[in-house]
């Protein structure tokens, strides 16, 4: 049965865009005021935890992402009733089997604070207490985290965007306004800002469940696990934990052991290149959270070449935004640092690992696509086996690159595995789920490419004329480049927001729709 309501994918994805695209834009405006309040030891903290949040977020175990899909899986089926169903009883379950993963994860944490503070981390400046305090809050914080991250995909499960993206956005105020309002006038201290931060920590938490409860009819409150709903789910999730562990290791390996060998000030400048590189990579999260449970629900009702055409024109939406950026990123690297943090010597630390992350992470953010597909059909055997064999090959490079020729041999480590990747998995994917897409996707990545190459060339006498000493003055330079790169780009392909808009609009009568052309 499909969904009656017919939510638009176009609505979503702006909704989505709009609620992350904020938090976001505050992160990039606000962080560097805390490297300027904190100092750069503080800052390097900050990314530590960043990328402590993004290994502990394994704990989940698969469970958020089985979530979404098994949500959106019974919408597509019609067993999403009112007052009771399964998607409750799943929730309540996975809710139980987090707890005690949680509970162990901040006590390891609390025990372990000490060692990270006193052999880990390189600090000059403040004071392993301070450090040691700080980490042990970095543990709760993990702990809620993941439970506010399971409570977020049983509503993205749902397509509750709109809602969804409103609470984010007041989260995201709380976090960086409220933290930078504490810093500034009331205490530099490391430690008062992240017990700051644990406490809109439990306040995301608390807000996103209450309206999960609500929307997925939880059982009542001494409900125990319930097999039944969970078995099924259970080789799925396993599969997303163990790909999700593999992609940990691919995207965070590099961090990690940069926080052993870089000092922790360099760290915090390291931290500036990590912050922007996720943010090209998290660009895409707003059009994957609509995405994958609308095409879960096309598979479900058998709607492939629906399914088929709402992924190529997708893929092609992404590239044409990415790859402009992190292009005119990539190319003014320093230009970029100094005039988002007026650090110069942030800016020149930064601007020769910027050349190489920024592109890599681009690469990274478009390939993902290939694994949506397989989501869809809730086929991930493929998908294992392609983790297992990259992490095999990229562990020891980027251990090497990383701990012999620190942070640059990284960099380079990480665009040419990107690059790698980029070219030779695809077509194995496209070959196995979607025969004939290959030369369409491959021509529209090759026609994004040459004319981003092309607008950095024409935007570069620009570049040079509007540039000044003046921190705005490089900004305005930057966005007459990237606009160049972006209307040549948009100027090549025809108009994809259009044909996702018909797409979702065009509603098929006969539930299964006749193959189209795709180009």
């Amino acid at each position: 049965m499909s969904d009656p309501k017919r939510l638009s994918v176009i609505r979503n994805t702006s909704l989505n865009y709009l609620g992350q695209a904020y938090a976001l834009l505050i992160g990039i405006l606000i962080l560097p005021f805390y490297l300027g309040h904190l100092g750069a030891e503080a800052y390097g903290l900050i990314g530590f935890f960043a990328v402590l949040q993004a290994w502990l977020q394994l704990l989940d175990a698969g469970m958020s992402p089985a979530l979404v899909r098994q949500v959106a899986h019974y919408r597509g089926q019609g067993d999403l009733a009112e007052g009771h169903g399964p998607a409750g009883r799943l929730l309540r379950s996975f809710e139980l089997l987090l707890l005690p993963i949680a509970l162990i994860t901040c006590v390891s944490i609390f025990f372990g604070s000490g060692w990270i503070a006193h052999t880990w981390l390189q600090a000059r400046e403040l004071s392993t207490t301070t450090i040691t305090e700080c980490i042990s809050l970095m543990g709760l914080m993990v702990g809620m985290r993941l439970y506010a991250t399971l409570y977020k995909s049983g509503l993205q499960g749902v397509e509750l965007h709109g809602w969804l993206n409103a609470a984010n956005m007041l989260i995201a105020t709380l976090r960086y306004f409220g933290g930078l309002f504490l810093v500034a006038y009331i205490s530099q201290d490391p430690l008062d800002f992240f017990l700051f931060q644990a406490a809109v920590a439990l306040a995301e938490m608390l807000a996103f469940a209450s309206k999960a409860y609500v929307q997925l009819s939880s059982p009542r409150l001494f409900t125990g696990i319930d097999w039944r709903v969970i078995r099924p789910v259970l080789p799925f999730a396993g599969g997303m934990f163990f790909t999700s562990l593999l992609w940990i290791v691919l995207t965070q390996l590099d961090k990690v052991l940069l926080s052993k060998v870089l000092l922790l000030k360099e760290y915090g400048y390291f931290s500036l290149v990590a912050l922007i590189t996720t943010g090209i990579m998290t660009l895409t999260n707003p059009l994957v959270q609509t995405l994958l449970p609308r095409m879960t629900m096309l598979v479900a009702e058998g709607r492939i070449g629906e399914m088929e055409r709402l992924y190529l024109n997708a893929s092609r939406f992404v590239c044409s935004v990415l790859f402009p950026m992190a292009a005119v990123i990539a190319w003014h690297g320093q230009s970029l640092i100094f005039a988002w943090t007026g650090d110069l010597a942030a800016a020149e630390w930064s601007e020769r690992l910027l050349f190489w992350y920024v592109p890599g992470s681009a690469l990274m953010a478009v390939g993902a696509f290939q694994f949506y597909l397989q989501y869809a059909y809730g086929q991930l055997r493929l998908h294992i086996w392609y983790s297992v064999i990259s992490t095999a090959i990229s562990v020891p490079i980027v251990a090497y690159a990383a701990l012999v020729h620190g942070a640059y041999g990284a960099a380079l480590a990480w665009f040419f595995l990107r690059l790698t990747t980029f070219v030779v998995w695809p077509p194995m994917v496209h070959r196995r789920f979607a025969p004939g897409l290959q030369a369409i996707w491959a021509r529209d990545m090759l026609r994004i490419s040459a004319m981003t190459a092309l607008g950095l060339a024409l935007g570069e006498p620009l570049f040079a004329l509007i540039a000044s000493d003046n921190r705005f003055d490089i900004l305005l330079a930057l966005a007459v480049s990237g606009a160049i790169c972006l209307l040549l780009v948009a100027a090549s392909s025809k108009p994809l927001v259009l044909k996702l808009y018909l797409l979702i609009k065009r509603a098929p009568k006969n539930g299964i729709e006749e193959r189209a052309s795709l180009d």
